[in-house]
Parts: C-alpha cells; structure tokens; sequence
C-alpha cells in the first residue's frame, strides 16, 4: 500500500505490523493511518494521523514492531475461552433441536477466515459423522483460496469428515458471456455459482430432492450495516427447505483472528497481502481499495475477468480502462449497451391485449407452460388451466419465432397469472439451463439432463420466483423507448456518474 515511504518495517509476511479495520491502520491501540480513494489501477492515498499539535502519532522513519502473538494470546485467553464456550453451547443447542427432525446438517465452508473459524468450532461441538462440510465453488475464487480448500479437505480426510465441492456446470468464462457480466444489481453469479450448485450437491448427498437440513454459516454482524440485521437462525431466508445458523455472529474480527492465533488455525494467505475479505476475483460489490490489491496480487486471474469486461462493454464512448476504474460494469442495470445483445423478447399492449414477440428461443414454451397448469388446445388458439380457472391466449408461429397474445383485463383480474405467463415465454426465450429453476423446485420437477423436462408438476411457482422470471433474460434485457434521444437519467444506466457530474 505504499507505507514504506513514511516507516521501516522487514520485508516479510509471517507476523502482522498493523491492525487494519476498512481503511483504518491502528498501531499499538492508536489509529495511525488511513486511506482514501483508489480503483483497480491507482493505489489508495494514505493519510497520516495526528495529535492536536499536529504531530504524527507514528512519526515518520519509525521502525515498526511485530505484534507479539503469543502474549497477545495470553493476555485475552480467558475471554476467548468465554467467547468460545457460548459459541459451542449454540451449535450444540441448534444441533440438539433438529437432529432427529431434519436430514443432514453442514458447514457451508467459503475459504475466509470466518468460515475456518466456524469450521474449527463445529469439529468441537458435534460429534464425527454428524455434519458434512461443503465448499461452493464459483470457479472466480482467489488462488489462495484454493490452496486453502486443498489443505481443509486433506485435513477433513484424515479425522473422516466427509467434504465436498459444489460447483456450476458452467466456467465463469461460459456464464459472463451467457449473462453478460455480473453487476450491483444483476448478481445473478451468487445464485448461478453458489447457491444452486450447493442445493443440487446437498440433493446429491441425502438423496432427496426436498430435504431439510441445517446450514452452518460464518456471517458475522460487524461486516455490513445488512448483514448486522441477521439472526442467529433462519429459516429458508436464502435457500427454501435450509434453516441458517450463524453461531459467530457477534464476534469481532479481533476475536476471529485471536482464535486462529490461538489454535494455530490455517487461514487464507490472501489476507497476508492486504485482502481484507476474501470472495470472488472481479466481485461486482468490490473496488477501491480491495480491487487495487487484488489487481496487486493476482494479475493474471483479474486480467482475464477485465478482458471479458472489455468484450461485453458496446458503449464505445467510454475506454475500457475508464469503464473498470470507474464502476461502469458493476453499474450496469440491464442489457442496453452488452456488445451483440439483440432484442428478443418484447411486451407491450394493443387493442386490449398484452402481445409478446419472441425471436430465436432457446426451449419450448409448451414445457414451460407446464409450470402453470394443464395446457388445453392447439393450432394458434389455446387455453391453460391456471389454478382452477381457463386463461385463453395465442400463439402465431413466425420464422424464427411467434407472437403471442392474451388479454389485458385478465392479467389485471389475476395479477399473479399475467406475471408467470410473462416469465414462462421470458423463460423460454433465454433458459441456457443455468439450473437455478431446477433448484428451486423441491419436488425434483424440472431436470435439464436430457434437455428441459418438466415432469409431475406441482405447480406451486416456485419456479417462478426467480427474478424477473430468468437471470439471463434480466440481465440481457433491452429497455424500450431509451434509444440516443432520452435526455433521462435511464440512459446511463451502465455506468456509475462521472465525478464532473457531481
């Protein structure tokens, strides 16, 4: 980060210098430093701290000391071991309550010092054979990372706990060309590389396609003002059927790293080069500070995500470097300005009723239909048997596509129908089989095995609540009526606003 220029310190990685909170830099109890700005291409300005005087709490040409790490365990022990011992109670506790109710209990294991923390506490709560560990593998992790998960798996070999990977079907190469890149708002990677592969591997593992279990997860409340609103436990809050733990929730980062120190726990090497959180290279929800040390430590792997950028970006007004450095691809909020994108699929109204126009789809809109009931008719004019009640509509056969069409004021009598008969023809117009459906259908409905099949159908919409009815179709989306005329603040809506603007 640069603070060779103002102290001395051995160039080495085994002993930390400083304590870094966000962009706060405390030496021996005393803020000294912290930074400001950066992107990917342009490191942090550090700003030194002073007293009243104006003097420099860490003055200039300063050697620094190590922290000492065994006295710093042996002067909080005791606190740990409070910490630690309610920490275990819990696990035991939620364990207790469900073991005889629920099929499978796991420690959803990320790579980040929380998580190999949890992992170390659960090892301690629950008994061998008790709880599987699974890693969700996005295949954008840090190469540290996978170091790490190389060593936790040898390591869960050999006290004979059973670990696991899950992992997309897709490359991250594959999906960011399929979606486009992801973005702040079109995060469709943590549902398509996270947690859709886990619920399918967790499907693999009990062998039901509705099982219930109980996910162990180091979220912790110090991390974001979001995640300082979570529970202890919950239930299908992120998947449907999984009731969440979060055991450390209330532990501070002082005291995660304390009991890494303490119990010699093997924690990422990321964090020994400046990362402060340790997710996916390219994270739409990163930059500043954090995106500069990635680019730091690991340029190839970020190159080759930023290469990707440039070949989606098809505003040429803006350079490619310009459009990383400044949020224009994580800024994105639709499919206006992704290079080759082409409308095809369209709403609007006429006459009294909502007409859809699909070009090119890529599944059948009669396996989709499914989803909502028994399909009744043929040759253009058909109905759909929609919990209980007849919804007639049409489809008109074009080259390389068709035109459909239903009316108005029943979508407006039955708001939920005219929302899923939309997302069945969105769904048939882009499914790529990111299998995100297939997850969320707890009764084993839907299977892209052999091609989309949709079998003994529930109807129960699950499927449905996807966003926008499918990921690729919200993040390739073309708004209409926001050609080069719109003077709205819609026009920009693939890049955060210049610092001019403001």
């Amino acid at each position: 980060m640069g603070f060779d220029a103002y102290w001395k310190y051995a160039r080495q990685n085994e002993l930390p210098y400083l304590w870094a909170e966000a962009n706060c830099y405390y030496y021996r109890g005393q803020m000294v430093a912290k930074l400001k700005g950066g992107d990917v291409y342009t490191a942090p300005q550090i700003e030194l701290m002073a007293d009243e005087k104006g003097d420099l709490l860490l003055p200039k040409g300063a050697k620094l000391i190590c922290v000492d790490i065994p006295r710093m365990v042996a002067k909080n022990r005791e606190m740990l071991e409070l910490i630690e011992q309610t920490t275990v109670k819990k696990i035991v506790a939620v364990y207790e309550k469900y073991r005889v109710k629920l099929d499978c209990f796991h420690v959803a294991f990320s790579g980040g010092k929380d998580s190999c923390v949890l992992l170390d506490l659960v090892k301690k709560a629950l008994p061998q054979g008790s709880f599987v560990v699974v890693f969700g593998d996005t295949g954008m992790e840090f190469p540290d990372t996978y170091a790490l998960v190389d060593q936790v798996e040898a390591q869960c070999k050999a006290e004979e706990i059973p670990f696991y990977r899950a992992a997309s079907h897709f490359t991250p190469a594959e999906s960011w060309n399929l979606f486009g890149p992801p973005s702040r708002t079109l995060r469709w990677c943590c549902s398509v590389h996270k947690s859709t592969p886990q619920v399918l591997k967790l499907r693999e593992i009990t062998g039901k396609n509705d099982y219930r279990g109980v996910a162990f997860v180091g979220v912790r409340a110090h991390e974001s003002v979001r995640r300082s609103h979570y529970e202890y436990l919950s239930d299908g809050t992120k998947v449907k059927g999984q009731i969440s733990h979060n055991p450390i929730l209330e532990w501070t980062s002082a005291e995660i790293w304390l009991y890494i120190y303490t119990h010699e726990v093997l924690f990422n090497n990321a964090y020994t080069k400046g990362s402060a959180r340790v997710g996916c290279i390219c994270c739409p929800m990163g930059g500043g500070k954090a995106s500069h040390v990635e680019q730091r430590s690991y340029p190839v792997e970020v190159d080759a995500f930023h290469e990707m950028i440039a070949k989606s970006n098809g505003r040429k007004s803006m350079s490619t470097e310009g459009y990383i450095a400044q949020g224009g691809w994580n800024a994105r909020k639709n499919g206006q300005f992704l290079t080759g994108n082409q409308e095809r699929y369209t709403e609007y109204t006429k006459q009294g009723n909502i007409i859809i126009e699909v070009k090119n789809p890529y599944t059948s809109w009669k396996e989709w239909m499914k989803t909502l009931g028994e399909l009744i008719g043929d040759n253009e004019d058909y109905e759909v048997i929609f919990q209980g009640k007849k919804y007639a509509f049409s489809v008109i056969e074009r080259d390389s596509g068709y035109r459909v069409s239903f009316s108005e004021s029943l979508a407006r009598q039955n708001p939920v129908f005219g929302k899923t008969f939309r997302q069945v023809f969105r769904k048939t117009t882009f499914c790529v089989a990111c299998k995100t459906c297939q997850a969320v259908c707890k009764y084993g409905c839907i299977s892209f095995d052999h091609g989309l099949q949709i079998d003994g159908c529930h109807h129960c919409l699950e499927c449905h609540t996807v966003v926008a009815g499918c990921y690729v179709y919200d993040s390739r989306k073309i708004p209409r009526g926001e050609g080069s005329g719109m003077k709205t603040i819609n026009c920009f809506s693939n890049h955060a606003p210049k610092e001019e603007w403001l």
